[in-house]
């Protein structure tokens, strides 16, 4: 059974995350939201320069203080045309609808005008109908100039500005059918016309849509766009020809109350003019500067790629790069659309921002719930094993967890109560279980201290494991300091009289090496523990305390894994019973910062007696121990040693003795 690495933690997320993403393209697909959608990509158009052919004659509220009231009587308009036919513009588009007579003088001027100018485009207005998502004009319902002033135009175009549903000018059709069968008659934009009046060969065929709409590529915000002057100064002589010649000359309202505005891309709370959308239309189309969305193909790949990087990464990252990973793909996205819009490619911003955001989202919960669950799980198997610290621990990481059966480098502690039999039956039972629960506490709580697991008590015996469930690089360290730690709180305890008359005694084992770990029983009831030969080789160094006086025993493989922090001494080189191969072993004295320059000296000077034992030198290891315990009389090593090597001076050990010495109890 393993947790934190099940075969399906990928999958889920991942489904997830490609859930948000085939939503968000149905969404797309489906045209929701879509008015937001369009106010997000408005803001991608930023200020250019205009083509500097296209200038704009205002019917401002100065022209109309100069030239009378609105409307003006068409002698006025034939002035106006007049003056700047005068300057030799490229065309001139008059956005001034005449459906009715006026006086015949005043009309005859007009067309007079613009027959002598041989380049003017006047308007028609439509009404525009959809069907079958085509665009249609209904033919009876033309709003055109009259005959005589029709007829004198160069051209006529359309100036419809469809609004989008949220009343933004963002498309105009370039042509528009009629929607009777029998009527083949396409209209023309006025922008168009004016364009092909000066002789440009202009097909903008392949960047229109289904309705044979434009988008409008618009340069700036409103009246910021063209070089735009007041009719009134053009009547006055204060526009000079050359400010007009070789020109597209638009002429059209701007006075606010004409009510000749609208809402635009680049708007943010003022309309444009209507006057100027024709310049913008015009410009797009003189410079080619067309745009056109992303195919919604490649639009809903990109939402899906979305939730799939996020389902996919997430999972896998910690939560401080996760965020930036979401952060980083929306700037991605922004970013791209920017690059996309300056090649002329429409990228909707919307829906990458709600796959994003919902998208990490909804991985982030998956994550939670299935993290809650998995915690459940493991608090559960491991709350008969361990302390509360050490769950919290497995649970901050729960990939490093593994449960049943793994081999791995561990080290084991063993510690119990020195004539615990004889200290038992001197006390009464209540006595005893009083004295028995305050030192096994405290020595757990020594345990849980170093982050060990507490494996089980074995009557007075405390045994206990590191580097078990979670990886910890330093378990020996982690040991020798719980064994140490107990050993003061223990004279710590005593000295306080914790357990009354009564003083105890321990001796600690500990070991490091290659062990089993895992879930061991029947299915009716099982423990979380660790077996093999290395365990039972900690369970015999605490024995082997009583044989040479000592506190606290380590072997040369826990010896090892130690830096120089520690007083130690090798104790002898013994073969414990079971076991053929010898092992050194070792006595962890104190922490270095605790020693004393007498205890270097003192472990120095046993150094070299056991090396003159080994080298069966005993009558110079007899003499070095016996200097030794004139010092220290209770050193039990030195006694051990020095009776020995007493030993083997009357009785030499024979010639092929390797200095190991054979336990023949446990």
């Amino acid at each position: 059974m393993q947790f934190g690495k099940k075969r399906n933690d990928w999958q889920r997320p991942l489904l997830v995350g490609l859930a948000i993403g085939l939503l968000c393209a149905a969404g797309m697909a489906l045209g929701l939201l879509s008015t937001w959608s369009h106010r997000l990509t408005d803001r991608l158009f930023t200020s250019q320069a205009p083509d500097a052919r296209v200038a704009i004659i205002a019917i401002d509220d100065a022209a109309m203080a100069r030239l009378g009231r609105w409307p003006w009587p068409r002698a006025v308009h034939a002035q106006v045309i007049d003056k700047i036919s005068q300057a030799k513009p490229l065309a001139i588009g008059y956005d001034v609808n005449f459906p009715e007579t006026s006086d015949q003088e005043n009309d005859k001027a007009l067309a007079d005008s613009l027959r002598q100018a041989g380049n003017v485009v006047l308007p028609i207005e439509l009404t525009l109908i959809a069907k079958n998502s085509k665009l249609f004009y209904d033919p009876a319902r033309v709003l055109t100039p009259i005959p005589l002033i029709a007829s004198a135009a160069a051209r006529l175009g359309h100036t419809n500005t469809p609004q989008d549903p949220d009343g933004v000018v963002r498309r105009v059709p370039i042509w528009v059918f009629s929607d009777k069968p029998s009527d083949q008659v396409v209209l023309p934009a006025f922008t168009l016309q004016i364009a092909e009046i000066a002789g440009l060969n202009l097909d903008p065929k392949s960047v229109v849509d289904g309705q044979n709409k434009l988008i409008v590529h618009y340069i700036n915000s409103p009246k910021h766009s063209f070089p735009t002057y007041s009719a009134a100064d053009l009547i006055d002589g204060k526009v000079k020809p050359e400010q007009l010649a070789g020109r597209f000359v638009l002429v059209g309202s701007t006075a606010p109350d004409l009510h000749d505005e609208q809402l635009v891309p680049t708007s943010v709370t003022q309309p444009m003019p209507g006057i100027e959308i024709h310049a913008s239309l015009l410009d797009t189309l003189l410079k080619k500067d067309y745009l056109r969305e992303v195919p919604i193909a490649l639009s809903i790949f990109w939402l899906i790629l979305i939730g799939a990087i996020l389902g996919f990464l997430v999972p896998k990252l910690k939560a401080r790069w996760a965020i930036p990973l979401a952060v980083g793909l929306w700037i991605i996205t922004i970013a791209t659309s920017f690059v996309l819009f300056d090649r002329g490619w429409i990228a909707d911003l919307l829906w990458p921002t709600i796959a994003i955001l919902f998208g990490f989202g909804a991985v982030m919960l998956e994550r939670r719930i299935a993290a809650e669950y998995q915690k459940r799980e493991i608090r559960n198997a491991f709350s008969r094993y361990v302390t509360e610290s050490v769950v919290e621990s497995i649970l901050s990481d729960p990939s490093k967890l593994k449960l049943g059966g793994e081999r791995r480098k561990m080290t084991v502690l063993f510690s119990d109560i020195r004539g615990f039999t004889s200290i038992s039956e001197g006390l009464n039972p209540e006595k005893l279980v009083e004295i028995m629960n305050k030192y096994l506490s405290r020595m757990t709580a020594e345990v849980f201290k170093h982050e060990g697991v507490l494996d089980k008590y074995i009557g007075d015996a405390v045994m206990a494991f590191w580097n078990a469930p979670f990886d910890q690089p330093d378990h020996a360290k982690r040991a020798v300091e719980t064994a140490l730690d107990m050993l003061s709180a223990l004279k710590e305890m005593n000295a306080n009289k914790a357990f009354g008359d009564v003083e105890l005694k321990i001796g600690v084992g500990v070991n490091t090496g290659e062990m089993v770990v895992g879930n061991m029983g029947s299915e009716e009831r099982f423990d979380y523990t660790v077996i093999g030969d290395s365990v039972n080789l900690g369970s015999r160094l605490e024995s082997l305390t009583k044989e040479y006086g000592v506190c606290l025993l380590i072997t040369e493989s826990a010896r090892q894994e130690l830096n120089n922090g520690y007083l130690i001494r090798q104790v002898d080189l013994v073969a414990v019973k079971g076991k053929k191969e010898p092992v050194k072993i070792f006595e962890v004295m104190k922490r270095n910062k605790n020693a004393s320059q007498a205890d270097k000296q003192f472990i120095k000077k046993f150094e070299d007696a056991l090396a003159a034992y080994f080298a069966k030198d005993f009558a110079q290891a007899v003499q070095l121990t016996s200097e030794l315990l004139s010092e220290r009389p209770e050193d039990g090593p030195s006694k051990t040693l020095k009776a020995r090597s007493d030993h083997f001076l009357q009785e030499p050990p024979p010639g092929d003795w390797n200095g190991v010495w054979v336990m023949t109890k446990k």
